[in-house]
């Protein structure tokens, strides 16, 4: 271990030191855990990596190393594992969670999921159940990987975005113009970088920007049809039938990587990197309708990326490598198959239509998929248990493992601001305390939490009034985007209220 600074945990007395003496006075620190126990090993290395305080003193002396009295004190900087009692959370209640999930299982609203729970920097709870599709015995693992799609937004383009302001490269007011050509001398050009957050842009929610890459002479009709015939031979979603039988344009789509085609869109599918101008022309071509009025649109935080993009003249995924994820210790990722395999990765959809087959490791999302898997509105990859470290780095307001990430201000300004015209935060989503209905969340989530939930079956929520983390991952679209299921039995929300009930208090 010669260069490297090391740290010797002793599971024994402090007695059992003294014949290593050499390594003890080599280490960085020591620590004396006094029993050989898996809570002991448990808590040591939690206690090393900041999950828990540590400030005992030896109670001993050992001669020849240390006087009795001997100790330092560290303070507790990232998230702890224990059980729920500890921060006042009941066992037997939090159990619910599990038979809310088995009904989602049974009823194959979703073939498995990811489940966390966290309080006080405390996580109580972090499941995986079912498999990782309904033909495969592979089961989930808490460290999976899940598309969180329009999770993406408040994951990945909104911290970036947080990163920017707080460095003073760009302020809410600014035009998106200023940064994205395609917009000037449209009606867009003055589209501000909060009316997008708050998609009280007047975009529409979405385009289908594929469509420039097919080859429109290669078939004839309509590519949908609200009927199943001859050749709308693909349920694309429930009542909407598409047609497969087309060809793409050459010029756009290689099946293969070379020189101008670094998009891959899927296996064996690769685009031209005229596609993303392409795209944003789209976006620039396609008349407002109703600014400031709220309509939620993915075409916001495709614009957001480019803003983010136009500034530190880096990649998206770089950028939130270097001052998020990879600092956080967490395999948060764009493009997850550079960096995992593919059978840590839940399958979404069996697209027939567009890709011509089972998605896996690349973006469902079909924007974020032709833009070359990163996109501001989707594209991320991520298990619950390293989302819950950014999280939790809200939840401090800017910091995490004694690192500053974004100031305290900086945090207050984007998770606590509300639009005047919707239940939406400044990228967040937000409960909706005026209509249960529409709420995304439970009936007992306070109006200051802030998440946002996913096309895949995704959510997370962040409470600061009980310091509270909950996220939900799942690959509900597998094998069809039509299955509705998780959405109809209300699973995440039903999950969210059984956490609020196992609190440890009268209700």
């Amino acid at each position: 271990c010669e260069g490297k600074e090391v740290i010797l945990n002793f599971f024994t007395t402090p007695y059992e030191m003294t014949p290593y003496s050499f390594l003890v006075n080599k280490a960085a620190a020591v620590i004396c855990s006094y029993e050989n126990t898996d809570l002991a090993q448990e808590y040591a290395g939690q206690g090393i990596f900041g999950g828990n305080a540590m400030d005992a003193q030896l109670p001993v002396t050992v001669k020849g190393l240390f006087n009795k009295g001997t100790g330092i004190e560290t303070q507790k900087t990232r998230l702890a594992y224990s059980a729920p009692e500890e921060v006042g959370m009941n066992s037997a209640k939090l159990a619910a969670i599990d038979k809310i999930v088995q009904e989602g299982l049974d009823a194959n609203a979703f073939p498995g999921c990811q489940v966390l729970v966290a309080k006080d920097g405390v996580v109580v709870y972090n499941k995986a159940f079912g498999n990782h599709d309904y033909k495969s015995s592979v089961q989930v693992k808490t460290t999976d990987l899940y598309d969180l799609a329009s999770m993406t937004k408040a994951t990945a383009t909104l911290p970036a975005l947080m990163k920017v302001y707080d460095n003073g490269d760009v302020s809410l007011t600014d035009y998106i113009s200023k940064y994205v050509y395609p917009l000037r001398n449209t009606d867009k050009e003055k589209l501000n970088l909060r009316d997008a957050l708050f998609h009280e842009s007047g975009l529409k929610a979405f385009l289908p920007f594929y469509t420039n890459a097919i080859d429109k002479s290669s078939y004839s009709g309509s590519l949908f049809s609200s009927t199943r015939d001859a050749k709308h031979t693909v349920e694309y979603d429930a009542g909407t039938w598409a047609n497969p039988d087309f060809k793409y344009l050459p010029e756009l789509i290689s099946p293969e990587p070379k020189s101008g085609y670094s998009l891959q869109i899927a296996k064996n599918l690769y685009g031209s990197e005229k596609l993303r101008g392409l795209v944003l022309q789209d976006i620039a071509d396609e008349p407002l309708s109703g600014k400031g009025k709220y309509e939620y649109s993915d075409l916001n935080f495709i614009l957001l990326r480019e803003v983010v993009e136009a500034i530190t003249k880096k990649n998206m995924n770089d950028f939130l490598q270097q001052n998020f994820y990879r600092k956080l210790g967490a395999t948060t990722t764009y493009l997850p198959l550079q960096v995992v395999d593919s059978t840590r990765i839940a399958p979404t959809e069996n697209d027939q239509f567009l890709r011509k087959q089972l998605l896996r490791g690349y973006v469902d999302d079909e924007a974020a998929a032709f833009l070359g898997g990163i996109s501001g509105n989707a594209g991320l990859f991520s298990s619950a248990n390293d989302l819950a470290k950014l999280y939790q780095m809200w939840l401090n307001r800017g910091t995490y493992g004694g690192e500053k990430y974004l100031s305290e201000k900086t945090c207050d300004l984007f998770t606590q601001s509300k639009s005047a015209r919707s239940r939406r935060g400044l990228g967040f989503d937000k409960p909706d305390p005026q209509s249960l209905r529409s709420s995304p969340c439970s009936y007992s989530t306070p109006p200051s939490a802030y998440g946002h939930t996913g096309f895949t079956g995704t959510c997370f929520w962040i409470d600061p009034d009980n310091k509270l983390i909950y996220i939900f991952l799942s690959n509900r679209v597998n094998e069809s985007r039509k299955n509705r299921k998780l959405i109809s039995m209300s699973i995440r929300s039903r999950v969210q209220e059984a956490i609020y009930l196992s609190f440890q208090r009268s209700r």
